[in-house]
């Protein structure tokens, strides 16, 4: 179909939308189904105290000060920005070698999210990507966008144009809402976009992905912001669940609505720095695997997703990090000697992010 040409709900129906185009949902393979190719991050870095770390925050990231940018993620300007089309083709195709084949997308939109990057990623990999459209937390806002005079129905309008005409000069299409930014509490605001993500479903068909509020109650009340504004929550993605959910009977609440539980934070170490408040012990991968056992364990295999969220340059693969090979070199192994079988992998990997990325 022509760039620019907008498209109905039955052009979507059943398709998979990437930045080159619709796909047969069979041709997505491998897919991680929460990433960040290209984010600008400047608005949240943190400026240390310290004169000595005040230095450490405005140089690249590099070996000699890696060990403080790890533990200070959000003081170190550079590490918070991922920009560059040459490094991010290099490290998709590591990914490739592994055996993956599709990645969303999900940074926000005005947070660096370079729909024509994507494309050139995509067509420089070989690989499928999926662009998302969304709003990110409150904080994140500029004043130009004047998020306190928009309405619900003048931000689904644009998450609808992204999806069914597209954005920039070349009209590349979103194939998801997400991620939808949420605090704890849910600000007016964030509750708007939310209802705007929910309007938007219901013309697209699209899945929507949301980041709750760190907060063990941030994912049920989302839920329940969506149900009473008839979203589709069997087509709906609950981020972060290692961040946010310290409890299993939580988890098993969460799951009994339908949405799927997103374990995205593989690679990460578990620690996570003073300045990001979160109310549970984050798990490590190991931690992580038990977790989602449990749920299996529950009957929930359908109904869940697993990924990185790689979003600043620490996590690379070219600065020591796991990148976006990492659940398929080190993590699925580890799922097989804990007695995840061969049959659930396929599920976590392929089965599940098909059918939550089709449109309905």
């Amino acid at each position: 179909m022509e760039r620019g040409i907008k498209l109905e709900r039955t052009d979507l129906k059943g398709k998979i939308q990437t930045v080159l185009g619709l796909v047969d949902p069979h041709n997505l393979g491998t897919t991680l189904p929460h990433e960040h190719l290209f984010v600008d991050g400047r608005n949240w870095f943190i400026e240390p105290d310290e004169s000595d770390e005040k230095e450490l925050a405005y140089q690249p990231v590099s070996i000699k000060n890696l060990s403080w940018v790890r533990s200070h993620r959000m003081s170190n300007l550079d590490n918070i920005q991922l920009a560059s089309e040459e490094v991010a083709i290099n490290e998709v195709i590591y990914f490739k070698k592994a055996g993956g084949n599709t990645i969303v997308n999900l940074t926000p939109n005005k947070c660096g999210r370079n729909p024509l990057g994507l494309v050139h990623v995509a067509q420089d990999t070989g690989i499928n990507v999926i662009m998302g459209t969304a709003y990110y937390v409150e904080p994140s806002y500029k004043p130009e966008m004047n998020m306190d005079s928009r309405t619900e129905e003048d931000i689904a309008d644009e998450f609808i144009r992204d999806i069914t005409v597209g954005v920039s000069n070349r009209k590349v299409r979103a194939g998801i809402i997400g991620e939808i930014g949420c605090s704890w509490p849910l600000t007016n605001n964030e509750r708007k976009v939310l209802h705007a993500a929910s309007i938007a479903q219901q013309a697209t068909g699209a899945a929507i992905s949301v980041h709750p509020g760190p907060n063990e109650g941030a994912p049920l009340e989302i839920v329940k912001v969506l149900t009473n504004v008839g979203a589709d929550l069997k087509h709906t993605i609950i981020s972060h669940m290692s961040r946010t959910i310290a409890s299993h009977n939580t988890r098993c609440k969460l799951a009994e609505n339908g949405c799927y539980l997103e374990w995205d934070m593989f690679g990460n170490d578990g620690f996570y720095p003073p300045s990001e408040v979160t109310p549970v012990d984050v798990p490590n991968d190991a931690g992580r695997i038990r977790q989602i056992i449990q749920i299996i364990e529950e009957g929930y295999l359908s109904q869940i997703l697993i990924s990185h969220d790689v979003w600043n340059k620490a996590m690379l693969r070219c600065l020591g990090g796991g990148g976006y090979s990492h659940i398929l070199t080190t993590v699925i192994p580890f799922m097989q000697q804990k007695g995840i079988t061969e049959k659930q992998i396929h599920s976590l990997i392929i089965e599940n992010p098909r059918r939550a990325l089709s449109f309905t």
